[in-house]
């Protein structure tokens, strides 16, 4: 998706690939509402909503592959590139230990580089004990009752 700096193709990029992917949610659902009607459903609507739902998402959606073709070529190819991690990633039952090394080490990597590790769960935050530390932590786990948090600051540290 780097390759083009043109914001309105990334967009049409993706949009296809939306569409596509709202028009197989819409369809699952009718095949589970067909194939297991007893299923607990909060909201039950009539099942004419969602088929005309398709009929309008086919047409628009055989008509960006008629009109843009290329786009929605690209957009596929885009799609398709999450073909192989999911392979590598959730089919593989038997990875040998190595790369799951690898990938538990890139995943922390990644959480560092982005900054997304629970504070709780870094190592070190608790051995480290410094006060300001400790207050980021409580503030953090209690983020919405000053009482809580002065409750958790208290009996944690």
């Amino acid at each position: 998706m780097l390759c083009t700096s043109d914001m309105y193709t990334l967009i049409n990029y993706v949009g296809f690939i939306n569409y596509l992917f709202y028009g197989v949610t819409v369809a699952g659902q009718i095949v589970l509402r067909i194939k297991q009607p007893d299923l607990h459903r909060p909201i039950r609507i009539s099942l004419a909503w969602p088929v005309i739902y398709l009929l309008f998402w086919a047409f628009l959606l055989i008509f960006s592959l008629y009109s843009e073709p290329v786009v929605c070529g690209l957009g596929m190819a885009i799609m398709l590139t999450g073909v192989p991690v999911y392979f590598l990633g959730v089919y593989w039952d038997n990875k040998p230990e190595c790369f799951n090394t690898f990938v538990a080490k890139m995943t922390y990597l990644g959480q560092k580089f982005c900054v997304v590790v629970y504070p709780g769960e870094t190592k070190g935050a608790e051995e480290a004990g410094s006060g300001e530390e400790c207050e980021e932590l409580k503030e953090s786990r209690a983020p919405l009752s000053q009482e809580d948090g002065e409750t958790q600051k208290s009996a944690d540290c």
